[in-house]
């Protein structure tokens, strides 16, 4: 079987025994996108297995990774020693665009080791299977009326004033300006639970929405500055305009740039809003109080409105723009507010929501029964009730 195959050459390459021949043959598995999920599961079995002396090694581990994917990204892993804390990690492997490279990460937990305990069978547990969100939208014009992205041809699909409307390949919307705009009116592109969507603006600047949020700005920014309204998530790649900024605001918050990339969180479920830099500089400012962040910095701004400047690993903050779940440290609630946003789903906890903290990555185009199952190599269970997930103690 394949399965066996890809699990023989993956204990090949593990235990440094693999033949170049075997080498090649594993890469060529890799190729075929059809083969990646029996990878992840097979890699994540073995790495489940592994003793533990050979999980607190991370330098080996990461040296290791990148050998089995030839790729130079990888994602921490992190242990701890403080009894009676347990550690454990799995590893998952996601193919990229093209060709065999791939983005690997491990999960690990903390919390006390747990009693045996006899869970629901799997047929009970996942009744019925959810799949992962995907591009869709609504655009709502200046005149109330709207249009289902998703269902649209990839064609103009109208003008407000000067501008055109024109819906491209792959999830995404171009605003095309013409050279001066007499009539300037404002649109809302809004993403639903379990959507997303990419957004070019008049000027060139790029916007990519998660789920349950909403962008409101001009069809024409022909003011001393470009000002648009965010609710939910986005990230931003800002075209230069020097003497133009461009604002973003966004839960009485405002964040001014002039050209760079960005990544604004602001859930109102979350516990703080958090604004994350990759390129450039941009001012954060609330209640009279401005804040400069540099690239690999991340304003946090929690209920009582003080903002917080902190160094960030931007991974996890933009995880979602490249189709993946990143965690580090998070609580099981954060783990599945995500989920419940990028599934359609309502989660449910039977009791108090147990006490562990997940770190590591995994792709966001998985079956919600796949991410589930793996989330449950933690001594975590759930049910799986149509679009109710009830979290198992």
């Amino acid at each position: 079987m394949q399965e066996q195959r890809i699990i023989f050459l993956l204990q090949q390459r593990l235990s440094g025994k693999e033949t170049v021949a075997e080498q090649e043959e594993l890469y060529d598995l890799l190729k075929d996108d059809s083969n990646m999920e029996l990878f992840m599961a097979a890699l994540t079995d073995l790495m489940w297995q592994a003793p533990a002396e050979e999980q607190t090694n991370t330098a080996a581990r990461n040296e290791l990774l990148k050998s089995i994917t030839a790729s130079d990204i990888t994602l921490p892993f992190v242990g701890t020693s403080k009894a009676p804390l347990t550690a454990r990690w799995w590893w998952a492997a996601a193919a990229a665009v093209t060709g065999i490279i791939l983005v690997t990460a491990g999960w690990w937990l903390m919390k006390p080791a747990p009693a045996a305990k006899s869970l629901p069978a799997v047929a009970i547990r996942y009744k019925n299977d959810v799949p992962p969100g995907s591009n869709k939208a609504i655009l709502i014009l200046s005149d109330g009326s709207s249009i289902t992205l998703d269902d649209a041809k990839n064609d103009t699909l109208g003008k407000q004033g000067s501008t055109s409307i024109i819906k491209l390949q792959n999830g995404q919307v171009l605003y095309k300006a013409a050279a001066a705009a007499a009539t300037v009116t404002y649109n809302t592109l809004t993403t639903p639970r379990g959507g997303q969507y990419q957004l070019t603006l008049p000027d060139g600047s790029k916007v990519w929405l998660n789920a349950a949020s909403s962008l409101h700005f001009p069809t024409a920014f022909t003011g001393h500055n470009r000002l648009v309204e965010l609710t939910g998530e986005g990230y931003f790649e800002v075209a230069s305009m020097p003497g133009k900024p461009f604002l973003v605001k966004v839960n009485g918050t405002e964040i001014a740039v002039l050209g760079t990339h960005f990544n604004v969180m602001a859930y109102t479920n979350e516990q703080a809003m958090a604004v994350t830099l990759l390129e450039g500089a941009v001012n954060v400012s609330r209640n009279g109080v401005v804040k400069k962040l540099q690239p690999g910095q991340q304003a946090r701004i929690p209920a009582d409105n003080n903002i917080t400047v902190t160094n960030v690993d931007i991974s996890e903050a933009v995880a979602w723009k490249n189709g993946f779940f990143i965690f580090e440290r998070a609580d099981i609630t954060t783990v599945m507010r995500q989920l419940e946003r990028w599934y359609d789903i309502e989660v449910v906890y039977e009791g108090a929501p147990p006490a562990m903290r997940f770190g590591g990555g995994m792709q966001r185009s998985l079956p919600l029964s796949r991410v589930l199952n793996i989330l449950e190599k933690n001594q975590v269970a759930f049910k799986i009730e149509g679009r109710k997930i009830t979290v198992l103690r």
